[in-house]
């Protein structure tokens, strides 16, 4: 594992597959909101999962990606676009709120 410090920020790279959920439960306990960027829908379900699991007061907030390209003139599914207004929503009312000192893992996918 690669930790690279840059002010308040930390990035890490090189987790092993499968213990990404606990490390990024513990970070959101320790460093408040974490971004973690999957490769796909899948993995970034089986990593909010495992979130779940290893850290049960961690708020587990999930973008999923676009389902069409851009200017493509087929609209993205009504779900997806539910799912993404709904994570942002949650992001807005936490910064509203003041609680985004409260743990939570954003997560969303390379695409």
């Amino acid at each position: 594992m690669t930790f690279i410090k840059k002010g308040k920020q930390t990035l890490l790279a090189g987790v092993p597959e499968g213990y990404e959920g606990a490390v990024l439960a513990a970070m959101a306990g320790d460093a408040g909101p974490v971004l973690f960027v999957a490769r796909d829908d899948r993995r970034m379900a089986a990593v909010a999962g495992a979130i779940r699991f290893f850290g049960r007061d961690v708020d587990c907030i999930a973008v999923p990606a676009w389902d069409c390209l851009p200017y493509d003139r087929v609209s993205p599914r009504a779900d997806i676009l539910a799912r993404r207004v709904d994570a942002l929503t949650t992001l807005a009312e936490r910064q509203a709120s003041g609680d985004s000192g409260a743990p939570a893992v954003v997560l969303t996918t390379v695409a």
